[in-house]
């Protein structure tokens, strides 16, 4: 396949695969918080099975052929960057909802195909996944953020190299530059990744973050093998899919509870855009996210990415959740695997409305799955330069914690 190899010790092991030329373009810029140094650490926890070399190439990239490989992945960043302040960016939602999939259908791979080519953002229906137990996880995640904040951080402490563990308003994303106003556990199912992370509170957590973890892996593997033939057509059958593979040394795919405190209310129809925001616009890192929300609790709203053609000029749609319903999103690893045929989508999660605040301010909750390729796979396609799935999480992370 000419997209799809793992990489081990520093050596390309190729299936089959064909390498695309890189092109010549200037070093992408380092964000102005992160050192070369705090970023090799980075590397070096993270990317063991890779040699010393890469765990020093933040240092070096201005001359080497990674600077071309990253230069997507700072376009994806730049494209959040550039929202900033901007009515593109902090617009209010228009009415409208997302398209609804029902993979139950004859034709569920042609639904699939026309939400993911035009906004990016859709809602599976009759998926097979048990809502007895996205109920569980809810339960667990809310008995979890219950506990004191410092509680929270010794049971969970988080690791950046890693991606696991408890943070508090600790993600600033690059469309905001102030700390989303939420708190979160992220569970990288890697090897170790999770060692002396779990949390011992509430009894039985672990147990039902892997299994949600398992079910959303085979939907997410289910969702990417429908998109594949027409998404990534020069690959084998089966390549996207075995691209992610849970708890093994290279493992990337996380799942995130996240928690929103109560906060005063914003009017979206105000002039000026929000102080802060639940989360700011941004788009996912991964090749696709599975979204678990509750009823009653809105506020997500998507958009389709500047990149794409009509891109974010149609405006900002509510994402509001639908019972039994899970929403789904392209993220900036599929797009660059499928050459563009896919766009990433920008999402956000507004702040209450006033009337969402009445009698009180409430919280909101959320379960998210991203499937982000194993770390050695390297993502290959005919308009940008090879790159790892790892380096590529990683230098996200680097533009967001």
């Amino acid at each position: 396949s000419p997209s799809f190899r793992r990489c081990h010790q520093g050596a390309a092991v190729t299936q089959n695969a064909t390498t695309a030329a890189p092109h010549l373009v200037q070093a992408p810029t380092r964000h102005p918080a992160r050192t070369p140094a705090l970023l090799a650490m980075a590397l070096r926890g993270v990317d063991e099975p890779v040699s010393v070399d890469r765990a020093i190439a933040p240092s070096i990239r201005a001359v080497a052929p990674q600077a071309v490989a990253l230069k997507g992945v700072d376009e994806a960043v730049s494209i959040e960057r550039a929202l900033r302040g901007t009515e593109k960016g902090f617009g209010a939602a228009a009415a409208g909802a997302v398209p609804i999939v029902d993979l139950q259908a004859a034709d569920a791979d042609e639904q699939l195909w026309r939400a993911a080519t035009t906004v990016g953002f859709f809602t599976l229906i009759n998926h097979g996944l048990p809502a007895t137990l996205v109920d569980e996880a809810f339960g667990a995640a809310r008995e979890f953020f219950a506990q004191p904040e410092g509680a929270k951080h010794v049971q969970s402490p988080f690791a950046a190299r890693m991606n696991s563990g408890y943070e508090y308003k600790s993600q600033v994303r690059p469309a905001t530059g102030t700390p989303d106003q939420k708190e979160s556990l992220q569970i990288t199912a890697r090897t170790a990744a999770m060692d002396g992370r779990w949390p011992g509170h509430p009894a039985g957590f672990e147990g039902t973050a892997r299994t949600l973890i398992d079910e959303a892996h085979k939907l997410a593997a289910r969702v990417l093998t429908l998109l594949e033939s027409r998404a990534c057509p020069k690959v084998d059958a089966g390549t996207l899919a075995g691209a992610h593979n849970l708890w093994s040394a290279g493992g990337q795919c996380t799942l995130r509870m996240l928690h929103y405190p109560p906060t005063e209310a914003h009017d979206p129809h105000q002039s000026s855009a929000p102080a802060v925001w639940r989360a700011g616009p941004h788009t996912d890192w991964d090749c696709v996210t599975l979204l678990f929300q509750r009823a009653g609790e809105a506020g997500l709203e998507c958009a389709s990415n500047p990149n794409a053609p009509g891109g974010v000029d149609g405006g900002w749609v509510a994402v509001d959740p639908v019972e039994g319903g899970i929403a789904v999103n392209i993220g900036d690893m599929l797009s660059r695997w499928s050459d563009g045929r896919l766009y990433s989508n920008l999402h956000r999660v507004r702040l209450p409305t006033p009337a969402e605040c009445m009698p009180a301010p409430a919280s909101r909750y959320s379960i998210a799955f991203f499937m982000q390729a194993d770390k050695e796979v390297l993502i290959e396609s005919e308009t940008h330069a090879p790159i790892t799935a790892g380096e590529y999480i990683l230098h996200r992370i680097a533009n967001n914690f």
